[in-house]
This record gives C-alpha cells, structure tokens and sequence, in this order.
C-alpha cells in the first residue's frame, strides 16, 4: 500500500518526481520470504491504490460525458485499475521467485518491470497511461537518454535505483557483504551517473535547427455538451475563427485547431466553404481536427477521426486518419461477442482506423500530427519523424477529463515524445493544456486548462533522426528478452528442485 502510494504522488496531481525513486522499495522488500501467491496480492494492493489514485478521473469521463451512471463509472474505474494492477502483481510474484534464487533485485527488477510495461503498451489494443518513466518528465537531465532507449530507459533507471535500495537494505540485517547484490548496487551507480552524464551533455549539445516557424495554438475551450449540438454551431466555428483571426495579426506560419475543432463532418458542403474562407483570411496553412466519412457500402458511411491541413489559398493540401482509436469510444472491440455494448460517445457510425502515418508538408516544412490519446504511444509518433518530419503536432480534445489531473497527465506524456525523436512538439487542445515542447523535453510555453486562448510559439525544426527514430523500442525488447531468459532459469530450477526431492 505504501508503494502504491508513493507510485502515485510521483504523477499529477501531486506531480512529486522524487517520490518514484523510492516507491518500489516496500514493495520489494514485502515480497521476499513470502509465499509466491501471497506476493502476487501484495503487487496487487499496490497496483490497485496506485491506479485508484491517479486514473480516478475516469469516473467523470464515464459520468459525465459517457451517459453512464455513478455507480458502473465506479465499477469501470475498479475493473481498469484491477487491469492494470494486474501487471504489477506478476511484477511482484516475478520478484518473489527471483529473491527466492537470490538473483539480486538490480538484475530481475528493471528488466521485468519494463517488458511488462511493453506488453501493457500492446495487450488489449494498450493502455500504457503513466509509464513509471513518465514520472520523470521535469528532470531533463534523467530524460534525455530516452533518445536511445524511449520512455522504457527512464522506467528503467528509476527502477535500479529501487531495486539497489531493496539489495541494500536486504544485506543490513546479516552485516555480510553479498557479493551479487553489492555487484548490483555498484554496476546501478555506474548506470545512473552515466545516464545524467549523457543527459547533461544532450542539453549542453541540442540538436541543429534548421530554421524556425511560427505556430498559432488556438483554444477554444469548446462545452462537450455544445460541441456537437447543432444548436451551437455556429458559435463554435465562430470561436475558432474569431481567435485564428486574432492570431493572424502576428503573421503565423501555421495556425493549429484541436482536435475535431469543426462541429462537422468535413464534406459538409454547407460549412466548408466557411472553413477554407478562414485560412485565407488568416494567410497561412490551417490545420485542423475534423470528423470526415467515406462511403463504406450501399448502406452506410464509415467515419474517420482525421486531421486535415488548408492551405493559404484555401484549399486542402493534407489529410492524416487518425491510427489508434479508443475503444468503446471510437469503436467497440469485438463487437460481435459484445452486441449489448455501444459507444459512449456520439458519431455516425464505428469509426475505421487510419493506415499510415502520414507526413503533411506545408511550403518548406514538414510536421506529423498525432490525434489524441496516439500521443502516448511512443512507437507510432516515431513514425512520423522517421517519415520525415520536422516536429511534431498533437492535436486533442481533453474536455472529457474535466478539471482533473488527467490533463497535466497526458501533456506529460507528450514531453518523452519530443526528447525521444528530437523534435519539437506542439499541442492543441480544446480545452487545455495547449503549449510548446522543444527537442530537449523543456516545455517552451503552456496555457491554462478551461480557458479560451491562444498562443504563438516560434517552432524549430529538426531534421536529424535519433537512435530511438531509427531503431524504435530495441531497449525495451531487449529487457523482455532478458525478462524470459531469467524466466527460464527459474523454470529450469525448480524441475531441478522438485527431480532431487
């Protein structure tokens, strides 16, 4: 209980990053000379008060604006957060094993714990929401490695130092040095002064700009329950067009609306041309989230969330279809084992899911536009650096969160995408957080959430690939070979055990 809430107070709303380093030490030391069951519960109390603490927003999101009642949002919240804490339960039991071999924790822990975090990044369509790695997003000098390693390196680090700690405190009681553990503990010293000595020399040495553009970030702080109404129409284009406007006085490159920012299919004839009027009014590329469908068979439509790019002159240059939907609400998984369930969100019909990551280019700079919940997953946003690009958009809309942590969560998150790929990001959210984040992970400029703004950031664009652009999560499948190569051993152990008994 003590590590779940540790776990927890090191993400928003406590946001205390230094807590992380310490909140896997109860656990580890809890597990050992436990029966194996017995330390899979204790991984699970501690999941379950880590993620009942810091995804308790879901509760709103199902409630408010998912037509659900107050007590299925509860019991969704506990069936997600028992999901979840499942992870950490084997985490737990795979340590008890370990100790019970007397592998030290420096050699099990972290690579476990980030093989789980990769499987957590893919099982079930992936919910890797609050990463232990993501904990870190202020401490730039820890974070930089993530060019190499992805977000799973920081996870990494922060869990040796749990893990030297737990050794550490295992050795104490016998007064004897273990010469294994205490291998460990140094060979975790090495690594983390290198990964800050690393961090300090990438933030000593940015990556070369190639030129900067300036970005309008507009916020339009548009009411869930209006956005869609057509009632209210006209005044959410109104807004979003009284701002870019505005915003035009500063001569931007490109102005940026959230995502589905249009209360409109984009092939409504009525209202695009009202849209493209927009951009030449502002005299530059306007990129926007917008609802659009295509005709998926003699009897219906299939919807696509889509980002689409107008240029100066009015006319649509780029389109990106959004690739990773949310289940149940863009689309329901296995619809047909689940006939009873339907979407909580209104649309037109199930969404259908993008292809490619595409790169859209605007004059003389390319950007990739990641569309929501897309950002956290750090393994499809390389794909547009890699494609080309020379930072990076994220459009969303975070109303569903309402005043909760769940916005400074998933801005959070967005900061590893910047510093894995070098590129700068900028976000643009209906609601909030709307703001900059430069190629070091060093947020340039944010706004306030439920607030309608804009902001003008001046953006530099990258062109060199990283390590982590090239080559993806290489680190992150390495420690989940590791993690089955110490699986074996212990198989093979207790044959052996149970064949001399």
């Amino acid at each position: 209980v003590l590590s779940g809430i540790l776990l927890a107070a090191s993400f928003p709303p406590s946001d205390l990053s230094y807590a992380a380093w310490a909140s896997l030490i109860p656990l580890l030391h809890a597990v050992q000379a436990e029966k194996p069951l017995y330390s899979f519960w204790q991984g699970m109390a501690c999941g379950m008060v880590f993620y009942l603490a810091s995804v308790y927003w879901v509760i709103n999101t199902m409630y408010s604006y998912g037509g659900l009642n107050i007590g299925v949002s509860i019991l969704l919240l506990v069936a997600l957060s028992a999901y979840l804490a499942l992870y950490v339960g084997i985490f737990a039991l795979f340590m008890n094993r370990a100790s019970m071999r007397r592998i030290p924790f420096t050699i099990s822990a972290p690579f476990v714990w980030v093989a789980l975090e990769l499987a957590r990044n893919y099982m079930l369509s992936g919910f890797p929401w609050n990463l232990l790695g993501y904990s870190q997003h202020a401490v730039l000098k820890i974070i930089q490695v993530s060019d190499i390693t992805g977000v799973y390196g920081v996870s990494f680090a922060v869990v040796l130092v749990n893990a030297a700690a737990a050794d550490l405190l295992a050795m104490l009681p016998d007064k004897k040095i273990a010469w294994p553990r205490a291998a460990g503990i140094a060979s975790a010293v090495v690594i983390i002064i290198g990964v800050s000595l690393y961090g300090g020399y990438r933030l000593n040495h940015p990556p070369v700009s190639k030129g900067t553009i300036k970005a309008a970030l507009i916020q339009g702080n548009i009411d869930q329950s209006q956005k869609w109404d057509p009632a209210f129409r006209d005044k959410v284009f109104g807004a979003y067009t009284r701002l870019t406007l505005e915003a035009a006085r500063q001569k931007p490159d490109i102005v940026i609306w959230p995502e589905t920012a249009t209360p409109f299919v984009f092939q409504d004839d009525e209202m695009r041309p009202r849209l493209f009027e927009t951009a030449k009014l502002s005299g530059a590329y306007l990129l926007t989230g917008s609802p659009s469908i295509e005709q998926k068979d003699d009897q219906g439509y299939l919807e696509f969330n889509s980002a689409y790019l107008i240029s100066p002159k009015g006319n649509p240059v780029g389109r990106y279809d959004k690739m990773h939907l949310v289940p149940f609400g863009e689309y329901v998984p296995a619809k047909t084992l689940l006939p009873f369930v339907s979407k909580m969100v209104t649309a037109i019909g199930d969404f259908g899911g993008g292809k490619e990551a595409t790169v859209m280019e605007a004059g003389n700079f390319k950007f990739g536009t990641a569309i929501c919940f897309e950002v956290i997953f750090p393994e499809l946003v390389r794909k547009f650096a890699d494609n080309g690009a020379d930072f990076l958009t994220s459009v969303t809309n975070d109303a569903w969160f309402g005043r909760s942590s769940a916005p400074a969560q998933h801005f959070n998150m967005a900061v590893f995408r910047a510093v894995e790929n070098r590129r700068a990001l900028v976000r643009a959210a209906n609601t909030g957080i709307t703001g900059l984040i430069l190629p070091t992970g060093e947020v340039g400029a944010t706004t306030g959430i439920f607030k309608e703004t804009m902001l003008t950031v001046d953006v530099p664009l990258v062109s060199e690939k990283t390590f982590y652009t090239r080559h993806g999560d290489l680190f992150a499948y390495f420690c989940a070979a590791v993690s089955l190569l110490i699986f074996g051993y212990l198989v093979i152990y207790r044959r052996r055990k149970n064949d001399s008994a």
